[in-house]
């Protein structure tokens, strides 16, 4: 019994090592990835016109993909928006939904009222693959130059969020 519970808690602690090690060091740095190839993708807003990213160059972008079956989407959607407002014309915020229909991504985001955010869809799921997304949702701040300087996998706080925006704009 003891060897076993031994085994496990030694499992456990090589699983949680790996996974804190992988998370800090996949994560970019500033000037070592950049979002130049994303810029050839296109994808769509809700009313069907086909939206190049390559519109968004020399911007400051925050870009976030989302899903409606996402737990923390629609409060994270919600504080960008908020940023938005505050922000203004200083910054670009995408909000990239992951491979849903039309219908499914209006239904969970006209309640939201996210105006000022630039929603759009992405039916094959290019963007997240892009910017080798694992995790959701994904958050990618990028700087003017079209350097990534920011990756966040999974939940992001709305404090990091605008110190990450604060540092973007200065």
């Amino acid at each position: 019994m003891q060897k076993q519970l031994f085994i496990g808690v030694g499992l456990a602690s090589i699983i949680v090592v790996g996974a804190v090690g992988y998370y800090f060091f996949t994560r970019p740095t500033p000037g070592s990835e950049t979002f130049r190839e994303e810029y050839n993708l296109t994808l769509r807003s809700y009313d069907g016109k086909e939206v190049p990213l390559s519109e968004f160059k020399r911007s400051i972008i925050v870009a976030h993909t989302w899903a409606s079956w996402c737990p923390y989407c629609a409060e994270e959607l919600k504080n960008l928006h908020e940023l938005k407002n505050e922000f203004g014309d200083k910054i670009t915020i995408l909000a990239v939904n992951r491979a849903e229909s039309l219908e499914e991504a209006r239904a969970f985001t006209d309640p939201l009222g996210l105006s000022g955010v630039e929603i759009l869809l992405d039916p094959d799921d290019a963007f997240f693959r892009s910017i080798g997304g694992y995790a959701m949702p994904e958050t990618v701040f990028i700087d003017s130059n079209s350097e990534i300087i920011f990756h966040q996998r999974g939940p992001i706080q709305m404090d990091e969020v605008r110190a990450r925006i604060e540092e973007l704009t200065r």
